[in-house]
């Protein structure tokens, strides 16, 4: 049992802790490990909150609907959006009134860290009930959606914080995480219920089947790419603004 749980954890938390290594260490000036480990903590234990939220809707679910319907009904109520509100409140209660959020990258770090907070534990529980096939697949596909859509809030928190907009632009955040988040997880869900459907003839299900995994492709690419250049460009301002100081403090005496 033991050496099940340290393989179990081991396959599930490589892959986070890689990604948190990357987010950290893109950061010129990198946020406190103190402040770092209770995000990511309150990210694991956001999970409470979010079972709690998500179930008074799993028993509620119009399974005499439409495959659509009855997908996009668990993807967003059972998932998406109180995943995405849990991960909201971590960002704007506790990290963004930390005096180490001081510039816009901090956003898309705390926020990474939140969101692989609760991935970690939603991670250990599916890899010790599917096994190491489940870790690998999940490391290329559900882990980065949750650092991507945790990246895109902590984005709009630090923009409401250090730019013009405020409030609104965090909401803009909130929903657009959970518009990748839920049509991301539409797709799964709408696959699986297409596998078991008695009711379309196998061409069609095959057909449904393709176009729900074209959706996921494109939702997981795109919300990579975005994630990606966006830390890539916030790192280049820091570092733009690095070298300013640096030739303000030492000015050409020639």
């Amino acid at each position: 049992m033991i050496s099940r749980l340290v393989v179990t954890a081991a396959f599930a938390l490589i892959p986070i802790l890689l990604l948190l290594r990357y987010f950290r260490t893109r950061d010129v000036h990198p946020e406190p490990r103190r402040v770092l480990r209770q995000t990511f903590w309150l990210g694991v234990l956001s999970v409470i909150p979010v079972i709690l939220l998500a179930l008074p809707f799993t028993f509620f679910v119009p399974r005499s609907s439409s495959v659509t319907v009855t997908a996009l009904y668990l993807a967003f109520l059972t998932a998406a959006i109180p995943e995405e509100l849990l991960k909201l409140l971590v960002v704007t209660r506790f990290c963004a009134r930390r005096p180490s959020f001081d510039e816009p990258m901090d956003g898309i770090v705390y926020g990474v860290t939140a969101a692989l907070g609760f991935a970690a534990l939603e991670n250990i529980l599916y890899v010790w009930d599917s096994g190491w096939t489940t870790a690998l697949l999940r490391a290329f596909t559900s882990i980065p959606i949750h650092a991507a859509t945790g990246a895109m809030i902590g984005y709009a928190v630090a923009r409401a914080r250090f730019g013009p907009a405020k409030r609104f632009t965090v909401w803009k955040g909130f929903l657009a995480a959970v518009l990748v988040h839920g049509l991301y997880d539409y797709g799964l869900i709408a696959m699986e219920l297409y596998a078991d459907s008695a009711v379309l003839s196998d061409e069609a299900i095959g057909d449904q089947i393709y176009v729900c995994f074209l959706l996921v492709l494109v939702i997981l690419i795109g919300s990579v790419v975005w994630t990606i250049r966006t830390t890539r460009r916030l790192r280049s301002r820091q570092l733009i603004a690095e070298q300013m100081r640096e030739d303000s403090s030492n000015p050409d005496d020639g």
